[in-house]
């Protein structure tokens, strides 16, 4: 449980650290600057397209690190049962001959 909870919180401030330091589009870079909403109002709307864009790209890797966590997880107990079983299969025949 400890694991699942350090591993949402390191979840959540890698989304919030990505969405923070996420580079500026190339466009804001061309320009300098960044014009009202009343100057432009295209300019206005790029801007939520790209801060939502880069929300999506977020949400992505975050679903991507998910499941590869997942992943790992299971991996590591199907070994774990794994594991678990040979010690069983080695031990029981001791336990058997020393009943006799």
């Amino acid at each position: 449980m400890r694991f699942l909870t350090g591993l949402l919180i390191g979840l959540a401030i890698g989304f919030v650290a990505a969405i923070l330091f996420a580079p500026e589009s190339r466009k804001r870079e061309e320009r300098g600057w960044e014009p009202s909403p009343e100057e432009e109002p295209e300019a206005a709307a790029g801007g939520n397209h790209d801060f939502f864009g880069a929300l999506r790209q977020a949400v992505r890797s975050l679903q991507a690190q998910v499941q590869e966590a997942w992943n790992e997880a299971g991996e590591a107990a199907q070994e774990a049962e794994r594991e678990m079983r040979a010690r069983y299969e080695r031990a029981a025949p001791k336990k058997a001959r020393s009943r006799r």
